[in-house]
């Protein structure tokens, strides 16, 4: 039962640390649409983002 209430917790906590990262770099307008930028950028860092070709090497 720990366990549960502790996965609980820390979902809460990163829940809301999400939403504090959003309201704070773009603002309270257009939550959800910022909301969904945010998200695709964590995606990205997180490396589970679409995976982009290597850039090519140019010939010597």
């Amino acid at each position: 039962m720990a366990l549960l209430r502790s996965i609980f917790w820390f979902a809460l906590f990163v829940a809301s640390t999400f939403c504090f990262v959003v309201v704070f770099e773009h603002g309270f307008t257009n939550f959800s649409g910022n909301a969904e930028k945010e998200f695709e950028s964590v995606k990205k860092m997180v490396g589970l983002g679409p995976k982009k070709a290597p850039a090519p090497v140019p010939p010597k």
